[in-house]
C-alpha cells in the first residue's frame, strides 16, 4: 500500500497568514501539457518494444494539475499558463473551466504546439516514467505575468513548479513577494546543477520530493535523518519552509522548536488498490494550496498554517493513486472528510 510522506522544516515559524483574498484565492503558474499514457505490464528496457494493454489522452503538466486539485476543492483558482493555438490548446481551456479554474491569463502561442507528455504507467505497481515536451510553455515570459498584474494582487497563495523557464517562475515569485502572497514553489522537474539562491530566497514554502531534495543539495535522503538534514541545507540558502515527500516512509513533521511529528495515511483514505501515482504530487499541492489560502487572514503563522493544511493533502494524495490518470483523479470537497477543512 503506498503511502504519502511529508517532511516540513522550518528556520522562523513566526510569519503569519495575513495574505489578503480569503478563501480560494490561488494563483498558479505554469505549465499545460496533454498526457499520452500507455499502460503495460511492466516498464520497458532501453531498446526494447513491449505491447501495452491501454492508451489513454488526458490533460496535463504540472500547472494545470495544480489548479485543477485546488479548483475541485472548491478554491477561486487562476492559472497564468501557455497553450499552442491548436485543437490539444482548445480542449485544454475547455476542461479548465469545466473545473471552475478562471483561464483569461492563459496565453495562446501561434508558433508552438500545446505541450505534452508521454507517460509509461508500469500495470503492476503503478510507478510511471514520465518524458515532458515544454511546446508553448517554454515562450511563458514575465511580459505575460505583468499582463495578468491583476491576478497576483487578488490572490492569497502563488503556486509554481520548473516545467516552465526557469526565469518565469523566478518572475512570478518574484511578484508574489512584492504583492504580500505565500509562494510556494513545488521542485519538479529538479534540475541537476540546483535552484538559484535568488529563487530559493523568494521562496515561503519549498516542496521537493526526496529525490529532489537529494539532486537540489547533492545529500543523501534515504533515511528521515538525512531529509531532515537535506531539509536543513534547503532553510540554510533562505527558503521559509520545506514541505518534502517522501513516499511509502510515512509523514515526518520537523521545527526548530518540537521534535519531529508523523503523520499517518488515514485508514478512511484507503479505500482500494494504487491504481497509479500520476499527478498524485500535484494532488497534494493543490490541496495543500487550497488550504493555506483558506487559511489567509487567520493571523496563523506559516508553520501552523502547513500543519493544518498537510493532513488534507494527504488524504486528497492517497484519494488520487487510487483512481486513474491525473486531474480526473483528483478529490473533491465531498472526498475529503468535513474535519479536515477546520481551521
Amino acid at each position: 500500500m503506498r503511502a504519502i510522506a511529508i517532511l516540513l522544516l522550518t528556520a522562523a515559524p513566526t510569519r503569519a497568514v495575513q495574505l489578503g483574498g480569503g478563501r480560494g484565492g490561488v494563483l498558479v503558474v505554469g505549465s499545460a501539457n496533454v498526457d499520452l499514457i500507455a499502460y503495460a505490464p511492466r516498464m520497458p528496457t532501453a531498446g526494447e518494444t513491449l505491447m501495452g494493454s491501454k492508451f489513454e489522452k488526458l490533460p496535463g503538466g504540472k500547472g494545470a494539475n495544480q489548479a485543477v486539485a485546488a479548483a475541485k476543492l472548491g478554491s477561486r483558482t487562476q492559472f497564468i499558463s501557455a497553450l499552442g493555438q491548436d485543437v490539444l490548446g482548445d480542449e485544454s481551456i475547455a476542461g479548465y473551466e469545466a473545473c471552475g479554474i478562471d483561464t483569461q491569463h492563459i496565453v495562446r502561442i501561434a508558433d508552438a504546439s500545446t505541450g505534452c507528455a508521454l507517460i509509461t504507467v508500469d500495470e503492476t505497481s503503478g510507478n510511471n516514467m514520465i518524458v515532458v515536451v515544454a511546446g508553448a510553455g517554454g515562450s511563458l515570459c514575465d511580459a505575460h505575468l505583468a499582463a495578468a498584474a491583476d491576478a497576483f494582487e487578488t490572490s492569497a497563495v502563488l503556486l509554481t513548479q520548473l516545467e516552465v523557464p526557469m526565469e518565469t517562475t523566478i518572475a512570478a515569485l518574484r511578484r508574489g513577494r512584492a504583492s504580500g502572497v505565500l509562494t510556494v514553489c513545488n521542485t519538479a522537474p529538479a534540475p541537476e546543477d540546483g535552484l538559484p539562491d535568488e529563487l530559493l530566497g523568494l521562496a515561503d514554502v519549498l516542496c521537493p520530493n526526496e529525490s529532489e531534495a537529494a539532486v537540489l543539495t547533492g545529500m543523501p535522503t534515504g533515511t528521515d535523518e538525512q531529509c531532515e538534514a537535506a531539509g536543513r541545507a534547503l532553510l540554510a540558502k533562505g527558503v521559509g519552509a520545506v514541505v518534502m515527500t517522501l513516499g511509502e516512509r510515512g509523514c515526518l513533521l520537523v521545527t526548530p522548536e518540537q521534535p519531529p511529528k508523523r503523520y499517518a495515511v488515514p485508514d478512511t483514505a484507503l479505500t482500494g488498490p494504487v491504481l497509479d501515482t500520476i499527478g498524485a504530487g500535484d494532488a497534494f499541492l493543490g490541496a495543500l494550496a487550497d488550504r493555506l489560502a483558506a487559511a489567509a487572514g487567520s493571523e496563523l503563522p506559516v508553520a501552523a498554517a502547513l500543519d493544518k493544511a498537510i493532513p488534507t493533502a494527504i488524504y486528497a494524495a492517497t484519494v488520487s493513486v487510487q483512481r486513474p490518470g491525473a486531474q480526473a483523479s483528483y478529490a473533491t470537497a465531498e472526498d475529503i472528510p468535513a474535519e479536515l477543512f477546520d481551521l
